[in-house]
């Protein structure tokens, strides 16, 4: 039989896992939808960048098919465009490491058992 000090010590490691099991949905989730917004926000951009560089320059635009041909035809604006979509597909890339990073560090001071 246990006591019920032992019990409550149970009940308390019980509530502390089902805590952790929780907050590893929660940042799963939170994981996915920063990759998805990642995605989303590049291919958003990528496909708007010739409409809104023939918008900008009067319809110019001859190979709307990739970015490298709007920065042949519009000096200028191509490449701030491009340092534009760059620096922001940057940003994105280092917040999810950055996520990833921090994630591991707090499973490996959880679990230090789990060495690979």
């Amino acid at each position: 039989m246990r006591t019920n000090e032992e019990r409550a010590v149970l009940v308390h490691k019980r509530t502390a896992e089902i805590k952790r099991e929780r907050q590893k949905k929660k940042q799963r989730a939170v994981d996915l939808i920063s990759i998805a917004a990642c995605l989303l926000l590049v291919v958003g951009i990528g496909s708007f960048m010739p409409d809104l560089v023939a918008d900008i320059s009067g319809g110019a635009v001859r190979h709307a098919s990739g970015a490298a041909s709007l920065v042949g035809s519009h000096g200028a604006l191509g490449y701030i465009l491009m340092g534009i979509m760059a620096f922001l597909l940057g940003v994105c890339v280092t917040v999810l490491l950055y996520r990833l990073h921090r994630r591991n560090e707090r499973e490996r001071r959880e679990n230090p058992d789990d060495e690979f």
